[in-house]
């Protein structure tokens, strides 16, 4: 019988060696991981870990937003839910059921200024809340607000002003998140929409408002008191420039439809000022 070949001693040491150097030259595991990879396009699932993340920071006092607690305000949340519920149960609203609908009040009476995050959170100023004179100047500014979010409006203003390769770290572990999201939590306020995105804002509120009985001409209202008198500070009309055009324009969404916009005068006053004017600090 012949005998198989040994494997020489120097030959097995020579196995270790080549193995143990293809170990040592294999990267890190973690060296695989790519962090902040930069998107272009956002969909509906972005967006709404966006919003959540603007919303978690705004919900922080140290960042100086004083938002009302729901808990020490039911009456008056549950009232204006309400209203937003109504607003988005809409055939308008192409993300009715895609995005968390809601509103908060941000205690502030100096600032009578409003803004939407992506994914349809909502945010007012108590200072807003007192410059309204009823329910369908509520309903009217809530209306034009949720148009920028259900649109790609919003976010496509975000990434001119804050680029793609900011929004694509907060959607990631990215150390640098937090402070790009405060950074735009604290820019939504100021952030300015250009005429054609105020213009389609403005026909999607119409579509909208003048489905329900509340007087079809509450934006109108709204931009008529606010946006003509550059003595009153309204920031939200400032973002949203009031002009001889838009107020045309509005006028004809209103009043060239082939049926009637809302009911005439019904401004919900009252109501308005007992379920939330006289419960807001």
């Amino acid at each position: 019988m012949r005998k198989r070949p040994s494997i020489s001693t120097s030959f097995i040491l020579f196995l270790f060696l080549v193995i143990g150097l293809m170990h040592s030259c294999r990267p890190d595991p973690q060296e695989d991981i790519v962090v902040g990879q930069s998107k272009d396009e956002f969909d509906e699932a972005d967006q709404i870990m966006i919003g959540n993340a603007i919303s978690i920071m705004i919900s922080e006092p140290s960042n100086g937003f004083n938002v009302l607690a729901e808990e020490d305000y039911q009456e008056v949340y549950v009232h204006l839910n309400t209203l937003v519920n109504q607003i988005t149960n809409t055939v308008t609203v192409q993300r009715r059921d895609h995005y968390d609908w809601k509103i908060s009040i941000l205690e502030n009476d100096d600032e009578l200024n409003a803004f939407i995050v992506p994914g349809g959170h909502l945010y007012i100023c108590s200072g807003l809340l007192k410059f309204l004179q009823g329910e369908h100047e509520l309903v009217g500014m809530i209306a034009h607000e949720i148009a920028y979010a259900d649109s790609d409006n919003l976010i496509n203003q975000l990434k001119i002003e804050f680029g793609s390769k900011s929004l694509s770290k907060v959607i990631s572990d990215d150390p640098e998140s937090d402070a790009i999201i405060l950074d735009i939590a604290n820019a939504l306020g100021g952030m300015t929409f250009n005429e054609k995105a105020i213009n389609e804002a403005d026909q999607f509120c119409t579509d909208i408002v003048c489905e329900f009985e509340w007087d079809g001409e509450g934006l109108l209202s709204l931009i008529k008191r606010g946006g003509g008198d550059p003595l009153k500070t309204i920031k939200w009309l400032q973002t949203r420039p009031v002009t001889d055009i838009r107020i045309d324009e509005l006028t004809d969404f209103i009043h060239n439809r082939i049926e009637v916009c809302g009911v005439s005068d019904s401004i919900y006053y009252q109501r308005y000022m007992e379920k939330i004017i006289e419960r807001l600090p």
